[in-house]
């Protein structure tokens, strides 16, 4: 088994970082790895908690948004990541300002390199299965 198929962190990205992330976007995360364990394929955090400059929100210093390498992905293997977490965790995926529509990952390169990144709502809600409760 290869040790890189679980997470790995980036050199720039600090362990202790894992810990200011919303549990929310812990959940995500561990389905990225488990995802990437069942298709043997790596999981490698490239960012967490940041301040980067080109940055268009403050997500990720808020500890709802990381990013995903895609090094060694296929366009299928990207596609079929989304759409997994898009069914199993797609109802704590934000809301996109551009067209309104929730999603919990998408793929692009905003200067930084292709990945993919995830992104949970403003809003933590306590509803792991995305169900209203009146509690």
């Amino acid at each position: 088994m290869r040790p890189d198929l679980w997470l790995t962190l980036k050199e720039n990205v600090l362990v202790t970082d894992l810990q200011m992330i919303r549990p929310d976007l812990f959940i995500v995360l561990g389905y990225v790895s488990w995802w990437c364990f069942n298709n043997n394929l790596p999981c490698r955090v490239t960012s967490l908690i940041d301040d980067v400059p080109q940055r268009v929100t403050k997500t990720h210093s808020q500890g709802r948004a990381v990013d995903v390498s895609t090094r060694g992905f296929g366009p299928k293997d990207i596609t079929d990541l989304i759409s997994f977490l898009e069914e199993k965790v797609g109802h704590f995926g934000a809301y996109s300002k551009s067209d309104g529509k929730q999603r919990v990952a998408i793929y692009h390169d905003v200067g930084l390199g292709p990945h993919i990144h995830i992104q949970v709502k403003r809003e933590l809600n306590g509803d792991l299965d995305g169900k209203k409760r009146n509690n």
